[in-house]
């Protein structure tokens, strides 16, 4: 007996397979919902640039507040400190770029003489040795700053470089806070532009101004800036010199430890060699002035 085959005309879901297919109805088709894009966020350019100049400000605050500890003063000097008269004005040209970058560089002090031009401009130049030094034909007073700017200083030695003058205000640029400035001021005149341009530079601790003038002492404490008699010890006491606003004292070697142990700080000049000098730290003079630094302290800075 035969099997008789089932005839299948209908699908695994109840549909008859001659059946047609449904068709969706597109307008009950269910679409599954687009979650809504974010609000770009709005860049408020305006906020963060202020943002910007404060963090910027707060910068240089710091700067000036943490930054002030590295500068040299005239209170952090180790005795003894040098001063370098003119620059060393017997090893290089007086008061001329090449002069102060080396004492920087070696550790001295730059030791300019400050004069007037005629247009007002303070500049580094000795008037009693300007005419020779830079082969003026006419006095500092007729010269003015781009005249000056233009001139060579002869070398102090043989086969050794001239030298490029500078302004006051271009040496404070260059150098301040490296060192400590001990200008030479011998006038009111030179006396207020020049001890503005200190004030202005915030360089009142790193300056020493060297003077035997009265009244510029006077500015200088005015200025909140230290000051160095330079004239006659024999006929001037403690007590004076401090009451006239001064702060230090320039003596002769040998007459240097009579000095110490008053409230003024003692500098020795005509020290002859490192020996003097190191006798006369002991004794707690503060430290020298020297037309050749190397002579009485020799660098511990190795050149090339």
């Amino acid at each position: 007996m035969s099997k008789k085959k089932r005839r299948i005309d209908k699908d695994r879901y109840g549909r008859g397979t001659n059946d047609p297919l449904p068709t969706p109805d597109p307008e009950s088709a269910e679409r599954i919902p687009v979650p809504d894009r974010p609000a770009p966020k709005k860049f408020n350019a305006p906020l963060w640039a202020g943002a910007i100049v404060v963090l910027l400000v707060l910068g240089v605050l710091a700067m000036n507040i943490f930054g002030s500890k590295d500068q040299l003063t005239v209170d952090s000097l180790n005795p003894p400190a040098v001063g370098a008269l003119d620059g060393g004005s017997s090893v290089y040209p007086a008061n001329s770029k090449l002069a102060f970058t080396e004492n920087v560089k070696f550790g001295y002090l730059p030791a300019p003489t400050l004069s007037a031009l005629g247009d007002g401009t303070i500049v580094a130049a000795n008037p009693e040795t300007a005419a020779k030094d830079m082969g003026l034909k006419k006095n500092l007073d007729k010269l003015d700053s781009a005249e000056f700017l233009d001139q060579t200083i002869k070398p102090a030695r043989k086969d050794t470089n001239s030298g490029e003058p500078m302004t006051w205000d271009q040496i404070v640029d260059e150098f301040g806070g490296d060192t400590v400035f001990l200008p030479a001021i011998d006038s009111a005149e030179v006396a207020t532009p020049a001890l503005k341009t200190i004030t202005e530079a915030g360089l009142e601790d790193s300056t020493l101004v060297r003077t035997d003038d009265a009244e510029v002492a006077r500015a200088a404490a005015d200025a909140g800036v230290g000051a160095m008699f330079t004239g006659d010890t024999t006929a001037s006491g403690n007590e004076s010199l401090s009451g006239a606003g001064y702060t230090a004292v320039a003596v002769e070697a040998d007459a240097a430890e009579k000095w110490t142990g008053v409230d003024l700080d003692v500098w020795a000049t005509g020290v002859k060699d490192k020996k003097q000098l190191d006798g006369l730290a002991d004794a707690g003079v503060t430290g020298a002035l020297s037309e050749n630094p190397y002579k009485i302290l020799p660098s511990e800075v190795k050149t090339d």
